[in-house]
Formats: structure tokens, C-alpha cells, sequence
């Protein structure tokens, strides 16, 4: 970990099509590129799976197993296969390893610390409005000024 004892935890929100992928994406690649960790959480409100139909992994969780873990040579992936809340991801993603920031798109806990895009309403906790100042916003969150 570069900064931080504990990862600094940030949600972004706003409507479709508002770009909270794209600066994600673009927040990660400076921050990597300084040597910081960051695990991403991506949320939804729709009912769906990355689980592929008619793959073994889907075939296995389809038979009942609540957990399927997915291991290649390039990654694992984590299938649990019930609903969890964002502190429990959190503790789950802090359990695999140390992390300088997590990112959450789509966040609506009131707890965590929210970048809201667009003109979406705020929602409790907001820190930030985001308008286009990238700069100013990466060096907040490496500052930890939230």
C-alpha cells in the first residue's frame, strides 16, 4: 500500500451514460501508474450475472453450488451466487489483499463517500461533484481529502 493504512473507499454515481466507467477507468490508470492498488466494485439495480449460459461455471451454479470459483492462468474469478452487501464485499476484497482505494460505481449506501456525475440528485455523503476537473480530483484522493 502506497498511502494509506486503510483503503480510502469511494462511490461514484450518476445516470447512464454520464461517463462514471470511463473516469473510473481513467482514475485507475494514473493511480496504477503511481504505484497504488485499487479494487473496483461494479453495481447494479438489474437482476443479471457475468456468468456465461450453457459455460461450466453456470452449469455447476445451476446445479446448486453457492460458490464457484473460475481459475486460468490469468485470473480468478469469484462467483457467489446470492446477493452481498457492499460492506461485505468490501471485507471480502480487504481479505484478498491490500488495497490503496476501492472504487464503487453505482454506490447507494449512505455510509460510503460518493463522486456524483451529472446532474443526477445528490445523494447523502456526496464529496464531489464531478465536472471535468480530473487532476484536481486524483490528487484529492491521493491527499485523501475527503
Amino acid at each position: 500500500m502506497k498511502n494509506h493504512k486503510e483503503p480510502l473507499i469511494i462511490g461514484f454515481y450518476g445516470e447512464s451514460h454520464t461517463g462514471k466507467t470511463s473516469l473510473i477507468e481513467r482514475i485507475i490508470r494514473k493511480l496504477n501508474d503511481e504505484g497504488y492498488k485499487i479494487a473496483t466494485i461494479k453495481k447494479t439495480n438489474i437482476n443479471m450475472s457475468i456468468d456465461s449460459k450453457g459455460k461450466d461455471t453456470a452449469r455447476l451454479s445451476k446445479a446448486g453450488a453457492r460458490l464457484v470459483v473460475f481459475a486460468s492462468p490469468i485470473e480468478t474469478s469469484y462467483l457467489i451466487k446470492e446477493e452481498n452487501k457492499t460492506q461485505d464485499i468490501i471485507k471480502h476484497i480487504e481479505q484478498l489483499g491490500q488495497f490503496d482505494f476501492i472504487f464503487i460505481e453505482g454506490a447507494n449506501e449512505r455510509q460510503i463517500k460518493k463522486i456524483r456525475l451529472g446532474n443526477m440528485e445528490e445523494r447523502e455523503n456526496t464529496i464531489f461533484t464531478y465536472n471535468g476537473e480530473f487532476e484536481k480530483l486524483v490528487e484529492m484522493m491521493k491527499a485523501n481529502e475527503f
